[in-house]
């Protein structure tokens, strides 16, 4: 008994000295994870299932990566919307291409009296938009499209850097869920990343909690017209559950835009 008492002894001193250099978070002894986690469904069952949560996180960030045809837009879009009719707030879509088209959205069942189209223009201006969004908590969702247009210097990739050490902090008080898109690294982009000048793209991974990959895999066809596609969605990165699952959805239109479970 006395040997099990000193041993117990040396792991609270252990422990106390730890959270005493380190902060109190930094080393907890073992305990039940939370029950539930703040999340925004995805309206694919699948897809909840596989994130472990029921959906992606809010308050936190979210990061959507794929090819021009993969679906990463309209499952951002369909998010907004899901959002809308969660927390009954309007959402905004940080336009850096000004590509946004906002009957698209529409159709993907976003309420354009209740949406906020930002279209800044330059780099530097879209982050600073979007950390103004951010931190409101009169905003449901923010979709940032997209990060790979901040690499045009070497000023705005800096500044893309700072901007993401004070999104964690804002976003966790004000709950608003926020989606980035990007685009699949190339391998001379993660030569640079390993160089130290790719350090946007690495730090966006880095802080994000969720990172979901999506691949176009088919198109759904009635004669002549295309009705659809069904797309493959791996759980890259997730901090809140275990990731690497991977699924498929199906994506049909015909006039709307709807998913599985939408």
């Amino acid at each position: 008994m006395p040997a099990r008492k000193s041993r117990q002894q040396r792991l609270d001193h252990t422990i106390t000295v730890i959270q005493h250099r380190h902060g109190p978070q930094a080393l907890r002894q073992g305990v039940a994870p939370p029950t539930s986690v703040p999340h925004l469904s995805t309206g694919f069952l699948q897809l909840d299932e596989a994130l472990g949560i029921g959906g992606i996180p809010r308050g936190k960030l979210t990061v959507l990566t794929g090819a021009a045809t993969s679906g990463k837009r309209t499952l951002a879009t369909l998010l907004l919307a899901r959002a809308q009719g969660h927390r009954h707030l309007p959402v905004a879509y940080v336009d850096v291409d000004h590509t946004c088209n906002p009957d698209y959205l529409e159709r993907c069942g976003v309420h354009l009296p209740q949406l906020l189209v930002a279209r800044p223009s330059d780099g530097r201006q879209a982050l600073d938009m979007a950390l103004s969004l951010a931190e409101r908590r009169e905003w449901a969702a923010v979709v940032f499209d997209h990060w790979g247009a901040l690499a045009s210097d070497a000023q705005t990739h800096r500044h893309a850097v700072a901007a993401l050490d004070h999104l964690g902090p804002r976003l966790a008080q004000s709950g608003v869920t926020l989606i980035v898109l990007d685009e699949p690294v190339s391998p001379w982009q993660g030569l640079l990343s390993a160089l130290g000048t790719g350090s946007a793209a690495s730090a966006l991974g880095h802080h994000a909690a969720v990172r979901l990959a999506l691949r176009h895999e088919d198109w759904f066809w009635a004669g002549p017209d295309v009705r659809g596609y069904r797309v493959q969605v791996q759980v890259q990165k997730n901090k809140l559950a275990p990731a690497g699952k991977t699924v498929s959805l199906d994506i049909r239109f015909n006039g709307t835009v709807r998913g599985d479970g939408l």
